[in-house]
C-alpha cells in the first residue's frame, strides 16, 4: 500500500492513503504507532489524521530497482504548516490552489498558445504588461488549471506577493456571511482589496446577483485604481454576458481578452502523453493514446477521465493497458455511431459523391484545386471518425506520405476554427451526419 505524507503543523499530521480501506485499516493498525513515532521525533504529542488523497491512489507501486518516486507537492492548511516530498520540507503551496495546477503540467498548443503567452507575462510581471485579464473558453478546456498556474508561478517568483484565488460563488457566499454582521463588512474588503493579485473563476455566475455585482465592481475598481492584478474567467466573452451590468462588462473588456480553444488531435495525444508520464501509467500499447485523442474531443477533463478509465479497467482485469483494453473500456462512454465503425472507404465515396468526382481521383494524382480541397476534406474526416494513423490515412490515398496527410489535416482544422467559411463548416456536418447514420 502506498501512502503520502499532507501535511505537518504544530500539533497534527496527515497522512494520505488512496482508499477508504487504507484509511480505516492505517486508523485501526498503526495510528497510535506513528503518533508515538512522531512525538519521540518532534517532542512534542501530534495528532493524526488519516485522509484520502488522490496523489496516493495514482501512484504505482516502483518495481525493487527502481527509486521510490516523490509524490507532487500538496497544498497545506495554516500558513505555518509544512509541505514535504519525502525527504523534508519544500516550499509551501499556497492555499485553495490546486498543487497539480501549474504551467510544468500545462500543454501548450495552437488553440491556447496566445493565452498560455498571457499568462506568463501576468505570473513574472504583474499589472505591468496585461491588466485585466479575462480568459474564456467552454468548460473543461483548463481555464481554472491557467489562472492558478499564474499564482504558483507568481507565488515562486515572488513569495512576498499577497494574492486570492476565489470562484464566484465563493466570493458570493463571503459577501453573504459578511452582510449578516455589519462588522465583518470592512474585513470582507480587506481580504479582497488588500491582494497584489485576484484571480477570480467563473464570473458568469454573477448573473442575478445584482447586490454582488455592485460589490464586485467597487472591488474590481479598488484593486485596479491600485495598480493590483486581476484575472478572470468566464465560460463566454465581456459582450455575451448579457445578464451582467454594463458597467462590469465594460471594465472586463478594458484590457486584454484571451480564449481558449478545443485542443485539435495532435494536442489532444499530447495532453495524455503528459499525464501518462506525470501520473507514472504504463501502457503497453502507445496507439492507446491515439485512440482515445480521437475519440474524446469535446474537452480535457473527459480526455482525463477516459484515460484513467482505461487504466482502472486494465489493473482490474490484470491485463496490460492495450488498444483493445481501451475499446473494450470505453465502449458505455463513446458515441453510439462508433459501434459499427465508420471506415476510410466510406468516408472517400461520400466525400467524391458531394464533390462529384470519383474515388480514383481522390486517391489518385490529380491536383486540381476542387480535387485537391476535397481531398483534404477526406482526409480530415478520416482523422476526426477513424482510428487510422495518418500513415494508415497516407496508404488509402495512393500511397501519400503522412506528412501530407498531416498538412491537409491542419489546414482543413484550420478553416474550420477561423470560422470565416461556412459552408466548409455546414458542408463537414453534412458528410459527417450522412456517414454516421449509415454506420
Amino acid at each position: 500500500m502506498r501512502s503520502v505524507p499532507v501535511e505537518l503543523s504544530e500539533s497534527s499530521f496527515v497522512l494520505g492513503v488512496p482508499n477508504e480501506f487504507a484509511r480505516d485499516w492505517v486508523e485501526k493498525r498503526f495510528a497510535g504507532l506513528i503518533c508515538e513515532s512522531l512525538e519521540a521525533v518532534l517532542g512534542a504529542p501530534v495528532d493524526i489524521r488519516v485522509a484520502v488523497d488522490e496523489r496516493a491512489a495514482s501512484m504505482t507501486v516502483p518495481a525493487a530497482d527502481e527509486p521510490d518516486p516523490a509524490p507532487d507537492p500538496a497544498p497545506t492548511g495554516p500558513d505555518h504548516a509544512r509541505t514535504f516530498n519525502g525527504q523534508g520540507p519544500v516550499a509551501q503551496v499556497p492555499a485553495d490552489l490546486n498543487p497539480r495546477y501549474v504551467f510544468d503540467r500545462w500543454v501548450v498548443g495552437p488553440h491556447n498558445e496566445y493565452a498560455t503567452a498571457v499568462a506568463h507575462s501576468v505570473a513574472e510581471a504583474p499589472a505591468k504588461a496585461y491588466n485585466p485579464v479575462f480568459v474564456y473558453a467552454d468548460t473543461g478546456l483548463g481555464k481554472t488549471h491557467l489562472i492558478q498556474a499564474i499564482a504558483h508561478a507568481a507565488h515562486q517568483t515572488s513569495p512576498g506577493l499577497q494574492f486570492k484565488y476565489v470562484t464566484v460563488e465563493r466570493f458570493t457566499d463571503d459577501f453573504i456571511n459578511a452582510l449578516t454582521d455589519k462588522g465583518r463588512i470592512e474585513g470582507f474588503k480587506q481580504a479582497y482589496r488588500d491582494n497584489d493579485i485576484l484571480l477570480v473563476d467563473d464570473v458568469q455566475f454573477l448573473a442575478e446577483k445584482q447586490q454582488t455585482q455592485v460589490e464586485f465592481f467597487h472591488t474590481f475598481n479598488s484593486l485596479y485604481e491600485a495598480g493590483k492584478q486581476i484575472v478572470i474567467t468566464s465560460d463566454r466573452p465581456p459582450r455575451e454576458l448579457k445578464a451582467l451590468e454594463e458597467r462590469l462588462r465594460s471594465r472586463f473588456g478594458q484590457g486584454v481578452v484571451v480564449d481558449i480553444g478545443r485542443p485539435d488531435l495532435e494536442t489532444r495525444i499530447a495532453i495524455l502523453r503528459k499525464q501518462v508520464k506525470w501520473e507514472r501509467f504504463k501502457l503497453a500499447d502507445p496507439e492507446v493514446l491515439e485512440y482515445i485523442a480521437s475519440h474524446i474531443t469535446t474537452n480535457i477533463r473527459e480526455l482525463y477521465g477516459a484515460l484513467t478509465r482505461v487504466v482502472s479497467y486494465a489493473s482490474i482485469s490484470d491485463a496490460p493497458v492495450t488498444l483493445d483494453v481501451a475499446k473494450e473500456a470505453l465502449k458505455d462512454l463513446l458515441p453510439k455511431s462508433y459501434a459499427a465503425p465508420i471506415t476510410i472507404d466510406a468516408i472517400q465515396a461520400e466525400v467524391a459523391r458531394q464533390f462529384g468526382t470519383h474515388v480514383a481521383d481522390l486517391r489518385g494524382d490529380r491536383r486540381g484545386q476542387t480535387v485537391a480541397y476535397a481531398r483534404q476534406i477526406a482526409m480530415y474526416l478520416c482523422r476526426d471518425l477513424t482510428d487510422a494513423s495518418l500513415p494508415q490515412i497516407g496508404d488509402r490515398f495512393g500511397g501519400r506520405h503522412h506528412t501530407t496527410v498531416l498538412y491537409g489535416v491542419n489546414k482543413i482544422d484550420k478553416l474550420l476554427k477561423d470560422g470565416h467559411d461556412r459552408q466548409l463548416h455546414d458542408l463537414i456536418q453534412t458528410i459527417t451526419a450522412r456517414l454516421k447514420s449509415q454506420s
